[in-house]
């Protein structure tokens, strides 16, 4: 049996200004079908109160066309598309009543909200299920609904309407895409492409090669590995994230100051939506480029401490400023969670294996003798007061959980005194990674 795996894959598009009220046309078509098939939902369940079975997906497909012959309107909207607006329905019904469900289980206060209406002012996700659409030279043909045209004869008929949208830049494409889906973000209109590949599988058998990592906020990443080497990421996304924090503050500065709607208003709202793209771009490309470095690296197993941000928030209300940076760069710029995804599904594709590994009293414990004691965060090494071993505290903490990671292979645990290089991973402002290898000291 052969295992595939999905992989999604965003092109950004250039329509053109016809094609842009086109493609605005259908999402407020599918807006309006959305909320009509919640009306109706809504309309049977206030009628019965479940004295009749509800309205489900089923019956609801079953009248679109009855519905399109009513409402002609409905007919520009592709057919597969209008199934998918509800079935988009369907799953937000089916995680309301699944969270209902939890919370009376657990005892909680009932919390949980039908779904509700959705605005025209918002872009709806349209979605493309194995037809309706193609990739041709750098191009994507999608389909429409129907739409009347006049032949030789002037007679008056109906087609189905097509239109052809540069993507722009050019690179190599997927070639047999699952799905895909048409999403505006401030302005751009992106194709995402969803399709499937067989993940790499490993030559022959020799022992898994471990290697476990301790995120951080100053590095980004410091890790351990079974070969007695430390790893260090020295990311651009703090320093990013300064430049673009400082901008977007004095941006909304300018922007409170002035009259809401008016034109140096939008102007700065357009502003600031450019600077959060930016920022977010960056990000994304820099985890991204981590993740591909390690997954091409000779590691078989690589582990991630699960961090909690609120373990981390500084509470002090001595720290002043201080304390609102650190609190910032935690919760707002820290992007822990989207480099895990990014990282486990480039593991899954090289045929390697991602863990989550437990950090409870990571730091607090000495990789040596186990002692464990409270330190201050602004303390960067650890000194055991018990074997009087000195190291990083961020080493301290990857090699704890690096023998957390081999303890659950049955192997045996890694020695602080076994680590004799270090090795930094930067990246210049080409893009390019360079790394540079040092002995370390122990004490």
């Amino acid at each position: 049996m052969v295992m595939t795996m999905l992989l999604t894959e965003r092109a950004l598009l250039e329509p053109t200004p016809e094609q842009v009220e086109w493609l605005w046309g259908m999402s407020r078509v599918a807006t309006a079908l959305y909320n009509l098939a919640l009306e109706q939902r809504r309309g049977w369940w206030f009628r019965y109160h479940g004295s009749r079975p509800g309205i489900g997906y089923t019956q609801q497909n079953a009248q679109l066309v009855d519905l399109k012959e009513g409402f002609p309107e409905f007919n520009c909207l592709y057919s597969l598309v209008a199934q998918e607006v509800l079935r988009a329905l369907q799953k937000d019904y089916r995680s309301f009543f699944a969270r209902l469900k939890q919370q009376k289980t657990d005892g909680e206060e009932v919390s949980a909200r039908l779904p509700w209406f959705k605005s025209s002012r918002y872009f709806f996700t349209l979605t493309y299920i194995q037809s309706g659409f193609s990739l041709k030279g750098g191009t994507l043909v999608l389909s429409g609904g129907l739409e009347e045209y006049t032949d030789q004869k002037g007679r008056t008929k109906k087609r189905s309407r097509r239109e052809t949208i540069r993507i722009a830049g050019c690179r190599q494409l997927p070639e047999k895409v699952h799905s895909l889906t048409v999403t505006n973000r401030k302005g751009r209109f992106y194709a995402n492409l969803t399709y499937e590949v067989e993940p790499e599988m490993p030559d022959g058998i020799r022992p898994l090669n471990g290697l476990a990592f301790d995120p951080g906020v100053k590095t980004f990443l410091t890790g351990a590995d079974d070969a007695g080497r430390l790893i260090e990421f020295q990311s651009l996304i703090k320093r990013s994230a300064k430049y673009f924090d400082a901008e977007i503050d004095r941006v909304k500065s300018m922007r409170d100051r002035c009259n809401k709607g008016s034109r140096r208003f939008r102007r700065l709202k357009q502003v600031l939506h450019d600077l959060y793209r930016r920022r977010n771009a960056q990000v994304n490309d820099e985890l991204h480029s981590i993740a591909k470095l390690v997954a091409e690296g000779d590691w078989d197993i690589v582990g991630v401490g699960n961090a909690e941000k609120q373990g981390m928030v500084s509470a002090d209300p001595d720290k002043g400023r201080g304390n609102q940076r650190i609190n910032r760069a935690v919760q707002n710029n820290w992007p822990l969670t989207k480099y895990r995804k990014i990282q486990a599904y480039k593991l899954e594709y090289k045929g390697k294996l991602y863990l989550a590994v437990d950090e409870h009293y990571s730091t607090q414990d000495c990789s040596h003798c186990g002692h464990r004691m409270k330190i201050d965060p602004s303390v960067r090494v650890y000194r055991c007061p018990k074997c009087e071993m000195e190291l990083g505290r961020d080493e301290n903490s990857a090699i704890n959980l690096l023998n957390r990671v081999l303890t659950g292979m049955c192997r045996q645990k890694m020695d602080y005194r076994a680590y004799r290089v270090r090795i930094s991973f930067h990246r210049s402002l080409s893009g390019r990674w360079t790394h540079r290898e040092a002995l370390t000291n122990p004490a």
